[in-house]
């Protein structure tokens, strides 16, 4: 997908520094690109713990409490993922309901909305699992 995007951009700025004519709405294809991008890798990232962390003041705790408090900022996560999954699936229901398309583009947006929720509630059930085996690796 990023790749797809960074493709877009390269022809869109040959196309207008060369013919003065850029890719139509091309703005609107890297927003929808990088997002679903970043959406579709949160549940790789945080199965495989590559978020970002900092262990400044836990290096010295023992194992037992940091699986404790790695399974916490699991849960943590897994909360607002699942408030972010549910104002999108909202969001795709109202942006269907009123026909709501992109600015440059006569396409609906709705798609757009609903995949990215499918994406987060995925990322939501993968930082709910993460907390399971964190609180299980405690003990």
């Amino acid at each position: 997908m990023v790749l797809a995007v960074a493709t877009l951009v390269t022809a869109s700025v040959l196309g207008r520094w060369l013919f003065n004519k850029p890719i139509p709405a091309d703005f609107e294809f890297v927003e929808i690109g990088v997002g679903l991008a970043v959406f579709a890798f949160l549940s790789y990232t945080q199965m495989r713990g590559g978020h970002i962390a900092v262990d400044t003041f836990t290096q010295a705790l023992s194992p037992r409490l940091n699986s404790a408090l790695d399974g916490s900022w699991a849960l943590l996560l897994c909360a607002f993922l699942g408030l972010f999954a549910w104002g999108l699936a909202s969001g795709a229901v109202e942006a269907w309901a009123y026909g709501e398309t992109l600015v440059q583009l006569p396409w609906p947006i709705w798609p757009i909305y609903a995949v990215a929720a499918v994406l987060c509630a995925l990322a939501c059930i993968s930082a709910a699992a993460t907390a399971l085996v964190k609180f299980g690796a405690g003990h």
